[in-house]
């Protein structure tokens, strides 16, 4: 029996990729916790001849699963909690965006995007007269808020401004989407010693809860199953997973 020490502290970097490799396999960021989880279906024989026991017993995996906590609010993490896509949005300027609007202090007016701070914004009533900031709104970065006696009635506005460079996330459009995963992985307990964990295949579940008020730092709790790939045909060749490990 071996003395050499071969405890485990895992840390590294997990990386995702759509299945169908139609994006680059990108990094999830920082990764608190990474573990798999294994469910047993298993079948037992009684000894009816006397003396208790099993005659005979047979087992099967029946689900394999993988949870992981992210704690970057990237756009391409929170499509995969939200089984949602993600893209750039546009940053076209735009002219004359209609908008509802009742006139009453306070009330927010989204834009459809959201507008670049830095770049002149143009705020006009139903007539096309332009509207002052300061007078009769105030400007946010989701768009203005109305102010009590200024010139913004229940006729509508019209917005001209750029949009702020963005991302978009499209919750539960994605549901079928399968992806690889990959682990870039260090030993902490063995000065670094290097592991690789290839996933190759799997779905993700949207998660349960996701906070966006707290107090605490928030995280993305993400749930997948990992699935059989079935192009994987060599004998003694995992279909679901393999782990390389440094000597």
């Amino acid at each position: 029996m071996s003395t050499t020490d071969r405890s485990f502290i895992g840390a590294g970097s997990i990386y995702i990729k759509p299945a169908d490799n139609s994006a680059p396999l990108l990094p999830v960021g920082n990764v608190s916790q990474f573990q798999f989880s294994f469910e047993e279906d298993k079948k037992e024989l009684k000894n009816y001849l006397g003396g208790g026991g099993n005659r005979n017993t047979l087992s099967r995996i029946s689900s394999i699963s993988a949870s992981l906590t992210a704690h970057d609010f990237t756009a391409e993490n929170l499509a995969m909690a939200l089984r949602g896509s993600a893209k750039a949005g546009s940053t076209v300027a735009i002219t004359d965006e209609a908008h509802v609007s009742h006139g009453v202090g306070n009330e927010l007016i989204p834009f459809n995007k959201m507008p670049d701070m830095s770049k002149t914004v143009t705020v006009k009533d139903s007539m096309d007269t332009t509207l002052v900031e300061g007078d009769d709104y105030t400007l946010t970065k989701a768009g203005i808020v109305v102010l009590s006696g200024g010139g913004i009635d229940d006729q509508g506005v019209k917005v001209s401004y750029t949009p702020l460079a963005s991302n978009m996330v499209q919750a539960l459009i994605e549901s079928g989407k399968e992806f690889v995963l990959f682990m870039e992985g260090l030993n902490d307990a063995q000065d670094g010693k290097a592991f690789n964990i290839r996933v190759h295949r799997v779905k993700f579940s949207p998660v349960q809860n996701l906070d966006f008020i707290s107090d605490d730092f928030a995280s993305i709790p993400l749930e997948l199953d990992v699935l059989a790939d079935t192009s994987i045909t060599s004998s003694g060749l995992s279909t679901f997973m393999q782990i390389d490990l440094a000597q």
